[in-house]
């Protein structure tokens, strides 16, 4: 499959940074030669700054190494001798004397696990109490479209009205009813500390599977309060339940993932799709842009007019971006090649949307080199017109009207500064401070100037303000009512920014609109969740258990200065939700409405999702893992 597509390999390069192979010193993305040196001038004093692009064709060994002959060392996890520098890493990260909340934190993590097993009266000391884990007392609120919750009608719950591993045991009995079968079980361990030798902690509890009855879907969401004595392993003396929350989805609601079905048809659904980041990272060379933190997004829009959503996939440097056509039945076919979007670039975020306002979707892919534009002639084949090196490691992209024009202007995000062919990101320069980053990489407003030309007019409009901060995504919206976009910026080591447009012109009001949101920034969302017609702000940051034990006990608390603390408190806390206050600025509602718990999120959006007038939420979260399922 990569070696078919190689002879139609389009990459990416330009005169500021072009690699080369071997002795040759051929560029890729090369300048093509057009009248008047490559750039034509547009009305007034602003010029394009698209410069020409052709492809040409590489032999395979250009850029890629095939798994075929390639020694490979395996890990092996049973019996694994590292080196001696190796291993002393290695033990210096494990919690141990150092840090021996953390180590009882694995201890109690591994005891409340077993709580739900056959052995949970094992875990439970002699004097063991416990409130109701499960109320009885719960109403139901019910949500169309087959949906409902469960909460129980009062916030606080009696302590320690139950006794001993008997009353352990009728709790999880009551907690396992409504399951068909043993729920899957999950606990996060947020908070542990230790006094007079006894052990208190605070933890995420969820429990999930197939309801008993209706075959649907079910969830449940606790908070439980430990306390424990200092042993090895620590008996459980107290349980009390904090919070509890149950979901429920019938069979006929829900979704069902149909990967196989739509796109299994196509030749290298097996060769590039069900294969992950680990995979092609043993068999890719780091000439190919290949990255290991991934970060590559997708496109969806109708390119060939017939009313169905088509969908364009980004992928690594090696791999061919794809362009998959939907057709009647649902599925799809892979038009990649014929359509000339089967580049081999690093792409990290692409837009369908119309540049010149003739009624179909054109392309813009953010590539590891620069923005390339390809315009569609109507029937979903693209044409290159260019591309704009000014964004050189960017991340996502978006489009509005910036200057009420009647054409969209492009915004991309760009993560790190001082790239170069060899190194990118963290290898080039790392985030400082870690907490409030201000060496990142330049944001760019590209000013569509009609015909496919476009020019940085990022100063011009005042988006230069705060504008090297680590950027991962930005959303639109106009949140003042005022008749124009607006923009948010969320960023990943940092505070966020949020632009007012004012004329075309923009004003950075985040600490103003209290929006900074200091807690590693991976997406935006605008939605009116509360359905009061003012736009509401959703941040997906991450979430880290881990995080918040370790920045809330005292030993991390007295080794820092307060207010680092208290960001670094906030970045382990996760998403964040700004409502509208109804007199034109934010009021943050995440922890009232839970909606911080999104887990470790990278994407997120405002979605009804089962048609009852309210918008939901969905959130896209988790991490990359090695070969030891509990090692990130």
């Amino acid at each position: 499959m990569i070696a078919q597509g190689l002879s139609r390999l389009g990459l990416l390069a330009f005169a500021l940074g072009a690699w080369s192979c071997g002795e040759e010193k051929e560029e890729v993305w090369r300048e093509a030669e057009v009248p008047g040196g490559g750039r034509l001038a547009a009305a007034g004093n602003v010029v394009d700054e698209l410069v020409a692009l052709q492809f040409r064709t590489v032999r395979a060994d250009d850029r890629l190494v095939t798994g075929e002959g390639l020694q490979l060392t395996v890990i092996q996890q049973d019996g694994l001798q590292e080196p001696p520098e190796v291993a002393g890493e290695i033990a210096s990260l494990e919690p141990g004397v150092d840090w021996r909340l953390e180590e009882l934190s694995v201890a109690v993590s591994k005891e409340l696990k077993r709580v739900f097993s056959e052995e949970g009266s094992e875990v439970v000391g002699p004097e063991f109490v416990c409130s109701e884990l499960r109320p009885g007392d719960m109403e139901r609120e019910e949500i169309r479209g087959g949906y409902a919750i469960r909460r129980p009608k009062r916030e606080e719950f009696a302590k320690g009205v139950l006794k001993g591993s008997d009353g352990l045991e009728q709790e999880m009995t009551k907690l396992r009813s409504g399951f068909e079968g043993e729920p899957e079980v999950s606990i996060k361990v947020i908070a542990i500390d230790v006094e007079d030798g006894e052990v208190t902690s605070r933890a995420l509890v969820e429990l999930g599977g197939r309801a008993a009855q209706g075959g649907g879907g079910r969830q449940v969401s606790a908070t439980w309060r430990a306390s424990w004595e200092d042993e090895t392993p620590p008996k459980l003396l107290e349980l009390e339940l904090l919070q509890y929350e149950e979901s429920i989805v019938e069979a006929k609601a829900g979704f069902v993932d149909v990967t196989r079905q739509v796109l299994g048809a196509t030749p290298h659904f097996e060769s590039q799709v069900l294969t992950g980041i680990d995979y092609w990272a043993s068999r890719l060379t780091r000439l190919g842009d290949f990255s290991l933190t991934g970060h590559h997004g997708l496109a969806v829009g109708d390119v060939n007019g017939d009313g169905l959503e088509d969908l364009f996939v980004c992928d690594g440097g090696s791999l061919p971006n794809r362009l998959y056509v939907q057709q009647a039945d649902g599925k799809v076919r892979d038009v990649s090649g014929e359509a000339g979007v089967d580049w081999f670039e690093d792409s990290r975020s692409a837009l369908l949307v119309d540049l010149d306002n003739d009624g179909d979707q054109d392309l813009v892919v953010a590539t590891i080199a620069m923005i390339v534009f390809a315009e569609n002639d109507g029937t979903g084949k693209f044409s290159l017109c260019g591309g704009h090196p000014g964004a050189r490691y960017p991340f996502s992209l978006s489009a509005a009207d910036v200057d009420s024009d009647g054409d969209l202007d492009i915004h991309a995000c760009v993560y790190g500064a001082d790239d170069n062919a060899a190194e990118r990101g963290f290898a080039a320069s790392a985030p400082l401070p870690f907490n409030d980053a201000t060496n990142g990489g330049r944001n760019l407003l590209l000013r569509n100037l009609g015909h496919f030309r476009f020019s940085d007019a990022t100063a011009e409009v005042g988006l230069d303000q705060d504008n090297t901060r680590w950027s991962f995504a930005a959303g639109w919206e106009d949140f003042d009512r005022d008749g124009d976009p607006d923009l948010y910026v969320a960023n990943d080591f940092g505070r966020n920014c949020l632009y007012r447009n004012e004329g075309g012109h923009f004003r950075q009001i985040a600490a103003e609109m209290g929006v900074e949101d200091m807690a590693s920034g991976m997406s935006v969302a605008w939605g009116d969740y509360n359905r009061d017609g003012a736009a509401d702000l959703y941040v997906g940051n991450m979430f880290s258990a881990a995080g918040s034990r370790v920045s809330y006990q005292r030993r991390f608390s007295t080794a820092a200065e307060g207010k680092v603390v208290q960001s670094l408190q906030r970045m382990a806390r996760g998403n964040s939700l700004f409502e509208a206050n109804g007199v034109g600025g934010f009021r943050e509602v995440s922890d009232s409405t839970r909606t911080h718990l999104g887990g470790w999120a990278w994407s997120s959006g405002f979605v009804d999702v089962n048609n009852d007038g309210w918008e939901d939420l969905a959130v896209a979260n988790g991490f990359l893992t090695g070969r030891r399922p509990d090692d990130l």
